[in-house]
């Protein structure tokens, strides 16, 4: 079984995990969480016996969390710039 989840800290020896849809997070040990993980990263945990075995990267999930991040800032920005362009306008 699979379970998708994101990093959301690291506590000493272990990293805490939210998985989606569940509301109490999971401790996963860090020696299972491959290095260049990072706050915030998606992960995908692979679970035999009730037992978490691995912990892959999602590098999917969190380029297209990038893209949607960037997109929403875009959008901000533009609306700031016309909102700055409307008042320098009612100057006039």
């Amino acid at each position: 079984m699979t379970l998708k989840g994101m990093i959301d800290r690291f506590e000493g020896d272990w990293a805490v995990i939210e998985l989606d849809g569940q509301t109490e997070a999971l401790n996963v040990s860090r020696k299972l969480i491959p290095k260049h993980t990072k706050e915030g990263d998606t992960v995908q945990l692979k679970v035999e016996d009730g037992q978490i075995v691995q912990v892959e990267i999602d590098a999917e999930a969190i380029q297209v969390a990038w893209k949607r991040i960037l997109n929403k800032l875009a959008r901000l920005r533009l609306r700031v710039c016309f909102r700055g362009a409307r008042l320098a306008l009612e100057e006039f």
